[in-house]
């Protein structure tokens, strides 16, 4: 963990996550003031979530054909030239909602391709004995400026303006490709002699999750649990909050600081007994789950407030611990060209999947009532935690 160009890697990789929540802060800010429209906020996350599927999916056309260092470089690079193209854009005239939306769309397919590579550089800077330290200390990182992000990027709007978050995120995208160049890592040797065709590398990553066991089973567990995790979105939370604790409005901001509060103290205790945690890898996962499934079910039936903020609190306790060993198991399982493309595919199958379980859970809630939804989803994650009982040998067991 001490490695400098790991240190290049989670700095570059906070300004490029703090950058990208700037960026929406200040998107939103912008295409409202333009249309007004409800609907055009929409298309936000809607054309992010579709252009950053796409783009996993065909990050293995890339993945095969160039080093991953480059990749990561090149799309931060990009990413950085058209968001000065934007703002230059947006100075020189008023713009249209459609043109900034096509700009979404471009960063959010290069977007799809940086996330994947950057958590497959991972084990290329770092020893494997310190890998589980390491993943929650970028988990704790992560959450951290998620938390801390969004109340300094609406402090920043207030006293700016959204054009001048812009270019501040061109600042903060720009220190992160710098960085990244600064990165020094050994990669396997790519030569135009072992290029695999277009729909071997687009089929590479789901061939090797179906040949690697642990790998499988735990795709399957994160899809299976992703169906449920939708249930802490504020859409759900926000009529939680009004037909369960019976509160205003603004208790649905607390309940979620202090799900991400779990979460990062999750991952502060990953870091602190790691070596213990990496023993009883497949104890963490089952019994995770099982908690998860309990903490779902007490959250969604407490009409107290202070019992709600805790059982939010604990929920991201064995959530974050699973997320970090997940991780883990993924690096000890595949190359580092193999772990971009599964990272890819994990991250296309996680995005459709919580893109869907976000409509249906809406469903529930409108339909059946929002504490009918919380059993749901406790049902969905109890599921879980029986096929990691049914599957429990290949979970953590490394295959030759």
């Amino acid at each position: 963990m001490k490695n400098r160009s790991f240190r290049f890697l989670w700095v570059g990789q906070a300004f490029a996550n703090l950058g990208d929540i700037f960026y929406v802060v200040g998107l939103i800010s912008l295409i409202y003031a333009m249309t007004g429209s409800a609907f055009y906020l929409s298309l936000l996350p809607f054309t992010t979530t579709i252009f950053r599927f796409i783009s996993s999916l065909l990050a293995p056309l890339v993945i095969d054909r160039f080093p991953l260092k480059k990749i990561l470089v090149q799309s931060q690079w990009w990413k950085t030239i058209l968001l000065v193209i934007m703002g230059i854009t947006l100075h020189f005239s008023h713009g249209s909602a459609i043109v900034v939306i096509c700009f979404i769309a471009s960063i959010s397919l290069l977007d799809g391709v940086a996330a994947p590579v950057s958590a497959a550089l991972v084990p290329q800077l770092v020893p494997a004995k310190e890998r589980m330290k390491a993943n929650g200390f970028l988990n704790v990182l992560t959450q951290t400026i998620f938390v801390a992000g969004w109340p300094l990027g609406s402090v920043l709007l207030i006293n700016t303006n959204s054009q001048f978050i812009i270019w501040f995120t061109v600042i903060l995208f720009a220190a992160s490709t710098g960085l990244a160049v600064k990165m020094e890592v050994h990669e396997e040797l790519t030569t135009v002699h072992t290029h695999p065709s277009s729909w071997d590398s687009i089929t590479s990553g789901w061939m090797a999750i179906r040949q690697i066991r642990t790998i499988r089973t735990l795709i399957s567990l994160d899809f299976i649990t992703s169906l449920a995790s939708s249930v802490w979105v504020a859409a759900v939370i926000y009529v939680y909050v009004e037909q369960n604790l019976q509160l205003s409005e603004e208790w649905w901001g607390y309940i979620n600081t202090s799900y991400f509060i779990g979460m990062i103290l999750s991952g502060l205790i990953v870091i602190r007994f790691a070596r213990f945690i990496e023993k009883h890898t497949r104890d963490f996962i089952i019994i995770g789950l099982l908690l998860n499934s309990l903490l779902i079910l007490f959250f969604g039936s407490t009409t107290m407030p202070a019992l709600a903020l805790l059982f939010a609190c604990l929920y991201g306790f064995p959530e974050q611990i699973r997320d970090v060993i997940y991780t883990k198991l993924f690096q000890d399982h595949a190359s580092e060209k193999t772990l971009a493309k599964i990272h890819a595919v994990w991250g296309a199958v996680i995005n459709l999947t919580f893109a869907g379980s976000v409509l249906l859970l809406g469903y529930i809630t409108e339909t059946y009532g929002v504490q009918t939804t919380f059993q749901f989803s406790s049902a969905i994650v109890f599921l879980a935690f029986l096929y990691a009982l049914l599957k429990r040998k290949e979970l953590g067991r490394k295959e030759s």
